[in-house]
């Protein structure tokens, strides 16, 4: 379990294979910087997340409960909850199918 201001992720299950986790954000409250494998998501309650990433982008993610997808792995970001309610999804990550940073030119 991990606990950073307002965010906890309970792991479910972990194997070579997989990472499992419930992941509790507080409103208001952002994640430290991260990276993804590819993974699977689903949303536990409304969700209403900005994501932040390294390179100065943007962007916001809107998801009802219940409403799930599928990321390929995920450059380096934060996550702040936006929304007026905690925020609450399961996250199963593909360990074989990590983040790679790209080559520098």
């Amino acid at each position: 379990m991990m606990n950073n201001e307002g965010q906890v992720a309970r792991d479910l299950a972990n194997s070579k294979l997989i990472h499992a986790s419930e992941v509790t954000l507080k409103s208001g409250k952002k994640t430290n910087m991260h990276t993804y494998p590819a993974h699977f998501y689903y949303a536990l309650t409304d969700v209403n997340i900005k994501v932040h990433y390294q390179d100065g982008k943007e962007e916001v993610y809107k998801m009802k409960a219940a409403e799930s997808g599928v990321s390929e792995p995920e450059r380096p970001h934060t996550n702040q909850n936006i929304g007026n309610k905690t925020a609450e999804f399961l996250i199963v990550e593909l360990k074989e199918h990590p983040y790679k940073a790209p080559k520098a030119k």
